[in-house]
């Protein structure tokens, strides 16, 4: 990797941190895919994830295996975007040995699909750890490890095999750009150079779905007629990040309330279909999704208290501060930076503090815009720059 720096990159293989074609495209590595490919030709990698799912221990076991092959037979396509999406066929298995055999074939179908690109140098921005062997073990101009998330605490993973892919991509990227300060304070030593890049926002997709002045937009026909006030979560139910029981708390303290959850489900939901007020709709494309949220009360943010979320940054927080509705969430480090617009709550008061955020009533106008403007200066746009900056694209 990264033999010859005077290159220039005529190109970027972005190894994703998700499958392209099944999860949200509201993740930040898909954000900055479509910020980079506005100037540059782009080759998505869709993940090869880091466990394989295991009966009595992973939910949705056969659901995964079909949706991941769904996805491995698109083989190579264009997105509406201009980005070329790639579904590499890989094993299953997730064993230092089992990581390199992929690396190998992994290598192979991307040096094919940038041949049929025209990109002969190729930068690299990698985010899922299980691709340190693709990134590494070739000849790219830059590599670029996007620090999202510590992976190695993800559940069921062979910590000490990906905690090794992780602190390999640590030592050789030519740059590690952190969304944690938390994380980035610890792991700063390890890398040859490194910056916080944060998450970002856009901005005018969520505040124009939501507008301080003027009528509002007619609502989606599934909320136009639940009882308020309306409360509201949208994202990823996996069972590593949410606490589903804050949910039914919610929901047992409300009991005239409607508690909406929008979102793909990787877990057993059954606790909240068993309750009356709760509406889940499954998961919303993210075009449609601030049309949606716009109707929230509250905004909720029910994380799990782990190491997982201790590390993490959810873009959704800026996103809920873009909209303008009250956001009630359990504490992670990075909310401490925007504890004047979000109530932080223990999950032994959570269902009371989201309680008297709805009988509180809206945000003031003046509040709200505060919020956006300081969204404003968090733009996938000016992340995209970053990263446009660290691959040294021209």
């Amino acid at each position: 990797m990264s033999a010859d720096a005077n290159r220039t990159p005529d190109g970027v293989v972005v190894f994703g941190g998700i499958d392209w074609w099944y999860h949200n495209q509201g993740h930040s590595d898909v954000q900055i895919a479509k910020q980079l490919v506005r100037d540059h030709k782009v080759l998505w990698v869709n993940s090869i994830g880091m466990r394989a799912p295991t009966p009595g221990k992973t939910d949705l076991v056969l659901t995964r295996y079909a949706r991941k092959l769904k996805s491995t037979l698109r083989t190579l396509r264009t997105d509406e975007s201009g980005i070329k999406v790639m579904s590499p066929i890989f094993l299953p298995a997730y064993s230092e040995a089992a990581i390199r055999r992929n690396g190998s074939l992994i290598n192979a179908e991307v040096r094919l699909a940038l041949r049929t690109m025209g990109v002969k140098n190729p930068a690299a921005f990698i985010t899922v750890p299980t691709a340190v062997d693709a990134a590494l073990d070739r000849d790219y101009t830059r590599v670029i490890f996007n620090r999202s998330d510590v992976f190695s605490a993800f559940p069921d993973v062979d910590t000490e095999t990906i905690g090794k892919a992780e602190r390999r991509l640590l030592r050789e990227a030519d740059e590690v750009m952190f969304v944690n300060h938390g994380l980035m304070a610890l792991e700063a030593h390890e890398t040859k150079a490194h910056r916080f890049l944060g998450h970002g926002v856009e901005v005018d997709h969520f505040t124009s779905a939501r507008p301080v002045d003027g009528p509002p937009h007619t609502p989606p026909a599934e909320l136009a007629e639940l009882p308020r006030p309306l409360i509201g979560f949208y994202g990823a139910l996996d069972d590593y990040t949410v606490d589903l029981d804050l949910f039914v708390q919610v929901a047992r303290r409300m009991p005239d309330a409607s508690i909406v959850v929008l979102g793909p489900k990787q877990m057993d939901i059954s606790a909240l279909d068993a309750a009356p007020n709760i509406h889940y709709l499954g998961p919303i494309p993210y075009a449609d999704l601030p049309r949606y949220a716009a109707e929230f009360d509250v905004g909720l943010m029910p994380w799990l208290q782990t190491e997982w979320i201790e590390r993490c940054n959810p873009i959704k927080l800026k996103e809920y501060l873009a909209l303008g509705f009250p956001v009630v969430s359990t504490p992670f480090p990075e909310l401490e930076a925007y504890r004047e617009f979000v109530v932080a709550a223990e999950p032994e008061s959570f269902a009371d503090a989201v309680a008297d955020a709805a009988t509180a009533g809206p945000l003031r106008t003046d509040v709200v815009t505060r919020q956006r403007e300081l969204m404003g200066e968090s733009t996938w746009e000016a992340i995209g720059a970053q990263v446009k900056a660290a691959l040294k694209l021209p």
